[in-house]
């Protein structure tokens, strides 16, 4: 189940950007989405205010309602069945 929410610092209030993930996962610079001023070595390191350098909170979270990622699945699973049905034929 993924959660979107925005990263803000414990210390100065700042938002530092957006962040998708997983619930209950920790909040690293891969999750954030758009502009963000945060201060981090990579990908996997978590997440620090881009002002002050204090530790983040994920505020107003919420659930994402997406069927994105079930229609990519779907789309997937019929050029499956298409490759299949070409290579039945060619046999």
């Amino acid at each position: 189940m993924l959660v979107i929410g925005d990263a803000k610092c414990l210390h100065c209030g700042w938002v530092t950007g957006r962040w998708v993930g997983p619930k209950g996962a920790p909040l690293t610079v891969s999750g954030l989405r758009g502009e963000s001023g945060a201060h981090a070595a990579g990908p996997e390191e978590l997440i620090r205010c881009g002002r002050c350098e204090g530790p983040v909170f994920l505020d107003d979270a919420s659930l994402v309602n997406s069927t994105y990622r079930l229609r990519r699945i779907r789309r997937l699973r019929e050029q499956i069945a298409a490759l299949d049905a070409e290579r039945d034929r060619a046999a």
